[in-house]
């Protein structure tokens, strides 16, 4: 399911223009920049000098294999699960558990048919380092102590956890062959016949995102320079209402989905615990620091946009949506927008206005190597 956050962040752009069209996207630059400019005095950000690092670039062959390894051959990859054996470190089991404390369940500490990958460190330490050396199918008590800092009342807490392994995940990776390239070529998009072609087309999507972190790592060094020439900033408040409504929205999702996992039941505590503050009045602040932090760069990428001529065309948001459309098994772009609202339409013109700021902005800078 998709939602709304392609940018990369807690919060998206729900502002003014939730209704805007793809087509309307592009005049809405200049408009924003207009509103952006009354909030602050725009420093120099051509010709400033940026410590790079060039050494990303440099794509080797175990960068080829590691690329064809977590993304391609990992998607053709069978799974099967085995009902014998011996569990070990890295296994990926299914499992059956239930926590007790004094004999007396605890909330959250009981699930069944759970996945979970042995050495993830995603439950405690005493319950992940229990699951090596279990036989399939037989039942186990491991003694669990919680940590001093878990974030619930159960830290430092004594425990047992009756736990079964009902199957080991086993799974086949594909060998790579000429015949395999001639067999998947289609639906991965390649054109070559053998697996020199093959290597040598992943070596140019590697390469390419290679270039993109080196521009985006420019970008974060040009950008620390600019923002800390800016002096005092004029908020729009009612785009940090926004963003603190997104940022808001977003956690109680995270609540709802994970709160019982850490014995928490409700909303208040749950901010406070997970996120590490001592009062709501503390969360309150961090998140409108990280509204104002997030739209701080949303206004100097615009008025850099705008005062550049840098623009974004309708075919361009509607080809990056209908893109989205075919990854997450929607009609179109347009089944995307019905499906989670029209403020799509901006932070997909966002995140294009972005990447086109980006490389603008690394061709006027003065590289300065490492």
């Amino acid at each position: 399911e998709i939602s709304c956050s392609l940018v990369g962040s807690e919060m998206c752009i729900r502002d003014r223009h939730k209704s805007i069209t793809a087509a309307e996207y592009d005049a809405a630059i200049t408009s924003d920049a207009a509103i952006y400019k009354k909030a602050f005095t725009m420093p120099e950000y051509k010709g400033i000098q940026v410590t790079v690092d060039k050494s990303v670039l440099n794509v080797a062959e175990s960068d080829v294999d590691d690329y064809i390894n977590k993304n391609i051959v990992s998607a053709e990859a069978t799974t099967e699960n085995v009902t014998s054996g011996v569990t070990a470190d890295g296994d990926t089991v299914i499992l059956d558990y239930s926590g007790k404390l004094d004999g007396e369940a605890f909330s959250g500490g009981t699930a069944t048919d759970t996945t979970y990958t042995i050495g993830s460190g995603n439950f405690i330490s005493d319950l992940d380092k229990g699951l090596v050396g279990l036989t399939v199918g037989q039942e186990y008590d491991i003694p669990c102590t919680f940590p001093d800092n878990y974030t619930s009342d159960l830290a430092g807490k004594s425990v047992i956890f009756t736990v079964k392994v009902t199957a080991i995940q086993k799974t086949t990776y594909p060998e790579i062959t000429d015949e395999w390239v001639v067999n998947n070529k289609e639906s991965l998009n390649l054109s070559g016949d053998t697996v020199a072609d093959f290597r040598e087309e992943v070596r140019k999507i590697v390469e390419a995102n290679a270039n993109d972190t080196y521009l985006n790592n420019t970008f974060t060094s040009a950008y620390q320079i600019i923002s800390e020439n800016i002096g005092d900033v004029n908020y729009p408040q009612d785009e940090i209402d926004s963003l603190v409504e997104v940022l808001n929205t977003n956690i109680e999702s995270e609540f709802n989905t994970y709160g019982s996992y850490y014995g928490i039941s409700d909303l208040d505590t749950y901010k406070k615990s997970v996120y590490g503050f001592d009062s709501i009045d503390a969360f309150n602040e961090y998140a409108t620091s990280s509204a104002q932090q997030y739209l701080l760069q949303k206004m100097i990428v615009t008025i850099i946009a705008a005062d550049n001529d840098i623009h974004v065309s309708e075919d361009e948001i509607n080809s990056y949506g209908n893109d989205l459309a075919q990854y997450y098994g929607y009609d179109d772009f347009n089944a995307i927008v019905d499906a989670v609202g029209s403020e799509v339409v901006s932070e997909i013109g966002y995140e294009i206005l972005y990447q086109k700021v980006v490389e603008f902005e690394c061709s006027q800078i003065t590289e300065v190597e490492q």
